[in-house]
């Protein structure tokens, strides 16, 4: 079976790789940056290469070359998960985790700082939500 996670890496490492051609290897299923000698690869664009990932992911076809398949919606699992991970992200870009364990332990005497920490908090799941959820909601 084909390990999607790998296939979507090896196409992104060799997409930001400085060469302006990518080769298809059927073998792995992937794009590389440079061609390999001892067997004949097929050249790509970066852009044509961009435009297929753009559509779903790269698999080998029956000829060899690279067809693209629809990316997998992903389950509620990894959504929930990309959820948790976005809202820490957006936490994490103002307040360490030392700055929020310090604000939540005095937020009875620093009740104005802990309000602006959890509304900010709010605001963060809200932009996460609309991220990865978007209108499903």
């Amino acid at each position: 079976m084909i390990d999607l996670k790998k296939l979507i890496n090896k196409a992104q490492i060799a997409n930001n790789e400085k060469s302006a051609v990518l080769y298809w290897n059927k073998d792995i299923c992937g794009f590389e940056p440079q061609q390999n000698k001892e067997e004949t690869l097929l050249p790509y664009s970066k852009e044509q290469v961009n435009e297929m990932l753009s559509q779903g992911i790269a698999v080998a076809g029956a000829d060899g070359r690279p067809i693209v398949v629809p990316r997998p919606e992903p389950t509620a699992e990894q959504r929930q998960a990309q959820y948790k991970r976005r809202v820490d992200e957006l936490i994490r870009s103002k307040y360490t985790l030392s700055q929020e364990l310090a604000i939540i332990r005095q937020q009875a005497t620093k009740s104005e700082e802990y309000q602006a920490y959890f509304d900010y908090c709010e605001e963060c799941k809200a932009i996460a939500k609309a991220e990865v959820y978007g209108n499903e909601v």
